[in-house]
């Protein structure tokens, strides 16, 4: 399968050159998550430099713009991608004689209809049009659903298994912003553990933590069971020792036996460790 930036989600759509820039990071993720787990290509258009950020200015202008250390490293990542090969439009998988329409709208000869030659996935840039979507695109009388990627999160949920994503990196981009914080889970106790339909239970539960209104609706769940843990004594506290002195651990269920330890801290609750079997629970 092959992935292609969209130059149809470029249309001039930003109001600055900054708020292009500030919308990169996702684009960068997406581009980083497809070379270094898969090592794959994206393919772009011979001319992807020309796209349109602001009504006046297109991306090879950027090379002449002033901009900040924080985003410099996404423009250089963005560079790196856009000038380099792959390209698709020097020989194109579709017929350009034929046409291929999307929304009523004639395509052929853009990403769009490659994609479907391809049956490959764009990568588009922030534009609500192409935001994490499903694109029907007519051809003659068949139609073809291209799915259109702009987040990290979309991407994983999509492809997560086509590109090597790691169960705890597909939770950290999942819950990335969110009330849930996985980047202290350890690996000993982390999802790895998990069948796969463990696996799914953990993932339904705890979005279900992060839709609930609030902390205090998150405490009187049923479902959820949110507490502190209690062991009996030191002895058999599964968070002793200096790495977790003065947390208040707390922990809530995602199955019938089956447990998330952490804490929280702010308006996050970081998990530490997943428990399968209730033994622990059973002390506390």
């Amino acid at each position: 399968m092959d992935f292609l930036l969209n130059e149809l989600s470029l249309q001039g759509q930003f109001d600055s050159t900054d708020s292009f820039l500030k919308s990169l990071p996702c684009t960068v993720k997406c581009i980083e998550l497809i070379h270094q787990n898969a090592n794959m290509p994206i393919y772009k258009t011979e001319d992807f430099y020309k796209c349109s950020i602001t009504q006046d200015m297109k991306l090879c202008d950027l090379k002449n713009y002033q901009i900040s250390d924080e985003l410099l490293q996404f423009k250089i990542k963005l560079d790196n991608e856009i000038y380099e090969e792959p390209v698709w439009d020097t020989d194109p998988y579709h017929d350009i004689e034929q046409k291929f329409f999307w929304d009523g709208e004639d395509v052929s000869a853009t990403s769009l209809a490659e994609a479907v030659a391809r049956k490959g996935a764009l990568l588009s840039f922030f534009l609500d049009e192409f935001r994490d979507c499903v694109l029907n695109i007519c051809k003659n009388e068949e139609k073809h659903d291209i799915v259109s990627v702009h987040s990290p999160q979309y991407l994983t949920e999509q492809y997560g298994k086509l590109l090597n994503v790691d169960r705890k990196t597909w939770l950290l981009l999942r819950y990335e912003g969110s009330r849930i914080d996985c980047s202290l889970l350890e690996d000993k106790y982390g999802a790895d553990i998990l069948e796969k339909n463990e696996f799914k239970e953990l993932v339904s539960t705890l979005d279900k933590f992060v839709r609930r209104e609030s902390w205090e609706a998150i405490a009187i769940d049923d479902g959820l069971e949110y507490k502190k843990y209690s062991p009996e004594n030191e002895e058999k506290n599964w968070f002793s020792g200096g790495k977790y002195k003065g947390k208040t651990i707390m922990k809530f269920r995602y199955s019938k036996v089956m447990r998330c330890f952490g804490y929280r801290k702010g308006d996050r609750f970081r998990i530490l460790r997943i428990e399968r079997d209730h033994k622990i629970s059973d002390n506390g």
